[in-house]
């Protein structure tokens, strides 16, 4: 992968680690006692410090030398080992430049005292170590770099940390393996000398970042350390990072779909291990494999005769296959299913693959979504909208059923909000409110920001139902989906065609990113440059999967093209470095 503005990152770690006003704040937090990227850093490069000696014994493949850990030599270094040859002069000054070096071997250090050290030949013949040189020589090291799954931010940190120590050429891997065989193979085809592999693990709000060093040529272990930092730490440097990271508009894949759908959702419908890309047109649910390009699936009928106005998807289906959750309008009211996908089940399209739709089970006159795990719900009213508190809908009794209500800040409804965690901890909620602003709410449920300004309105509004026609009761809402991103929370942000007014559609859409620092909510835009009125968007493999229409319906692009005009476009960004 291509590293990307190595001192600019390093200096957005450097200010988050250092001198963040909040990181002042949280003085007693771990990171800011504890962690420094400096020391896994200088752990690394302790093993390659430039230094000097001789052999001054051999006993087998034992020997003894005369430099030790007061010349920094520890357990695991590896040295160089040669004879002194011939003299070299400059041709013309006849200085003398040195003696040439005769290579003998390599020799891996056991043990160390004070002032001297004892060591095994891993390469070489033990007679030829007899009065033999050994140095770590102060040239660059070749290292290839493998973080795994270690957040993409702070494992770029710490590459752009060894790459600016001047100590280490290093060497990228786009292998995906945790196999040390394969990455010290790969390293050895790419001339490196060691492979550095990350890990990391999280718990009690902590990342815990730790490595490996092995020698390329034999797969040895000679090394490792780990570090902890403060995971909200990790956020705001992902947050920072960011900045740098997204340049507006770098679409990685743009899709032109024949259907007017409308909202999405990701899931394993069929079981077989592999998340799918649900799409709903009108009452019907489009299953894509997601790949280079989509491929259809199936067309699967849902909600019938009615309008789809939200879908989700949750685990713990019969198989291994995803449950669907449709919520579905059909002449004025609003309904939800509960849908499982049945292989055996014949095409329920002329000439579709075999499989359909079960349902599971038909919820008059509410809502549902899919949060964290668990089906939540909300009755509908067509005075209002939604009526009363969310609630959690659990299977008892071979049905689903209104269980405990669901805590989240008062007025509130189904689809306003997400949670959202500050740096230091604290757990709030952000919600929409019916305005299009953005609030957040603390963990006492108190009010404690708003956006600066409203993020465009909702795709899906309806009319409250009033007694008569000369009263507005005004309007509700189905709210746009906010996605959790590792802590940051993601909102859709659109601009009308004209000035504040939405009734004509709008011209471009936006994806903006909310940190919330533990003093306010940080405000950055992800993804600009979205042609249209953004409709839904997902996550599938660190990228971001946006559908849009754009303006009136028309793409002119595709008109100059000779293609359909109508319809929606997928648009597929990446959301880390590349």
């Amino acid at each position: 992968m291509v590293r990307i503005i190595a001192g600019l990152l390093f200096y957005a770690l450097c200010t988050v680690l250092f001198i963040s006003p909040v990181a002042a704040a949280e003085k007693e937090a771990p990171l800011a006692a504890e962690l420094s990227l400096s020391v896994l850093r200088d752990e690394l490069i302790s093993y390659f410090e430039p230094v000097s000696g001789s052999v001054t014994s051999i006993t087998g493949n034992s020997l003894k030398l005369d430099k030790g850990s007061k010349n920094r030599v520890k357990r695991g270094m590896r040295f160089f080992a040669y004879t002194e040859g011939v003299k070299f002069v400059h041709p013309v000054t006849k200085e003398a430049l040195g003696r040439m070096e005769m290579p003998v071997g390599n020799i891996e250090i056991v043990s160390a005292s004070d002032d001297t050290s004892e060591g095994a030949i891993v390469q070489g013949k033990p007679e030829d170590f007899e009065k033999a040189k050994i140095k770590i020589p102060a040239k660059k090291v070749k290292l290839l770099f493998y973080q795994g799954k270690v957040d993409w931010y702070l494992g770029d940190a710490y590459y752009q940390l060894l790459k600016d120590s001047g100590r280490f050429e290093l060497i990228d891997t786009g292998i995906e393996t945790e196999d040390i065989a394969k990455l010290t193979a790969e390293a050895r085809e790419k001339g490196a000398e060691i492979l550095l592999a990350l890990d990391s693990t999280e718990s009690a709000g902590l990342i815990n970042l730790t490595q490996k060093f092995f020698w390329a040529n034999d797969a040895k272990q000679f090394g490792g350390s780990a570090a902890s930092i403060n995971s909200g730490h990790v956020k705001e440097l992902r947050f920072k990072s960011g900045l740098y990271a997204e340049q507006e508009g770098a679409v990685l894949l743009s899709i032109d779909l024949p259907s007017r759908s409308r909202h999405m959702a990701l899931g394993d419908v069929d079981g077989d291990g592999i998340q799918d890309l649900l799409l709903s047109a009108g009452d019907e649910i489009e299953v894509y494999r997601y790949g280079l390009d989509l491929k259809l699936l199936w067309t699967l009928k849902a909600a019938p005769k009615g309008e789809i106005l939200w879908m989700d998807t949750i685990e713990s289906g019969k198989g291994g296959r995803s449950k669907i959750l449709v919520t579905a309008m059909s002449e004025g009211v609003v309904n939800s299913y509960i849908y499982e996908f049945d292989p055996a089940k014949p095409t329920q399209v002329k000439g579709g693959v075999p499989g359909g739709l079960v349902l599971l089970a038909k919820i008059n006159g509410m809502f549902v979504r899919a949060f964290e795990g668990s089906i939540l719900g909300q009755e509908f009213d067509k005075s209002s909208g939604y009526d009363g508190d969310v609630f959690t809908i659990v299977f008892k009794d071979g049905a689903y059923k209104k269980a405990e209500r669901f805590k989240i800040p008062s007025g509130v409804n189904i689809y306003d909000f997400q949670f959202i965690r500050a740096i230091g901890g604290e757990k709030g909620v952000l919600a929409w409110d019916h305005e299009g602003y953005l609030t957040l709410y603390n963990e006492s449920g108190v009010n404690v920001w708003r956006s600066r300004q409203d993020y465009g309105g909702f795709s899906i509004s309806y009319k409250k139902e009033a007694p008569t026609v000369m009263v507005d009761r005004g309007e509700w809402a189905i709210k746009d989906r906010m996605l959790n991103n590792y802590g940051e929370i993601l909102a859709p942000f659109r601009t009308p065609l004209v000035g504040m007014s939405r009734g004509l559609g709008y011209r471009k859409s936006a994806i903006k990113s909310l940190l919330w620092n533990g003093l306010t909510v940080e405000e950055r835009t992800l993804v600009d440059k979205i042609s249209g009125e953004l409709y839904d968007y997902v996550f599938i493999d660190n990228k971001l999967v946006v559908l849009s229409k754009s303006l009136f319906g028309v793409n002119m692009t595709n008109v100059l093209k000779g293609r359909s005009p109508l319809g929606v476009t997928l648009n597929i960004y990446p959301m880390k470095g590349m």
